[in-house]
């Protein structure tokens, strides 16, 4: 079982929202500080070499399992919590 929520896939890869045409993306530079924020969230710039639009695409996608694991993940948090909360108490009571 894939333990990931999120995987990166290939962006250069995809076809160009504007022009439909298949692995024409290219990264983009950033052009200001908002740019670059989101390229540190991993929202980052492309640009089409064959029609030219520029744009911003999420570089990751999410697990076919997300809600799955998010249960699972929620679950073991809360588990470990309570295991925690009941060990602190017996120690300082």
């Amino acid at each position: 079982m894939n333990t990931k929520l999120f995987y990166r896939r290939n962006i250069q890869l995809n076809r160009c929202p504007n022009c439909n045409e298949i692995a024409t993306l290219r990264r983009s530079r950033s052009r200001n500080i908002t740019e670059k924020i989101l390229k540190r969230l991993k929202y980052a710039p492309y640009v089409c070499r064959n029609c030219g639009w520029r744009g911003k695409i999420f570089s990751y996608r999410f697990a076919k399992n997300f809600f799955q694991l998010l249960i699972i993940y929620t679950i073991i948090v809360v588990v470990a919590v309570y295991i925690v909360k009941k060990f602190l108490a017996s120690y300082f009571n």
